[in-house]
């Protein structure tokens, strides 16, 4: 079943624990839960982006996997997940970022204690391109 979205700057698309069924399996073998998914138009208008925030505690952990060794899931979270709840959508997406966090932070907010990484890809042909930062 595809989540609704809601279109507008920073309104929530989705929020809490995705069912475990739902997200796509990772080549890392972590599972990480959605914390919340929106649509993100930029006051200039230049992009719109479709942000879509994991919790995963592990990688706040002393045995927590690289930033490298998560590119893959970021990856797969966007080809297979993201797209996913984007098809069939009027709104034209510019950009996916992909983000995870060991524990929930606001959106925005910092939180020194937190470890949080972040990948953003560009959409064309149905496909998510990663572009560095």
């Amino acid at each position: 079943m595809k989540a609704p979205f809601a279109y507008g700057a920073c309104l929530v698309l989705a929020a809490g624990a995705a069912p475990a069924g739902e997200l796509p399996r990772l080549p890392s073998g972590l599972e990480p839960e959605l914390m919340e998914a929106f649509i993100d138009v930029k006051p200039d208008g230049m992009f719109t982006y479709a942000r879509f925030r994991f919790l995963l505690p592990q990688i706040g952990t002393e045995a927590a996997p690289e930033h490298g060794a998560l590119a893959e899931d970021f990856m797969v979270l966007c080809n297979e997940y993201a797209l996913d709840r984007l098809a069939g959508s009027d709104q034209q997406i510019d950009r996916v970022v992909i983000s995870f966090s060991d524990r929930p932070v606001e959106f925005g907010a910092t939180d020194p204690e937190a470890t949080q990484f972040f990948e953003q890809f560009g959409v064309a042909d149905g496909t998510c391109t990663w572009e560095q930062f």
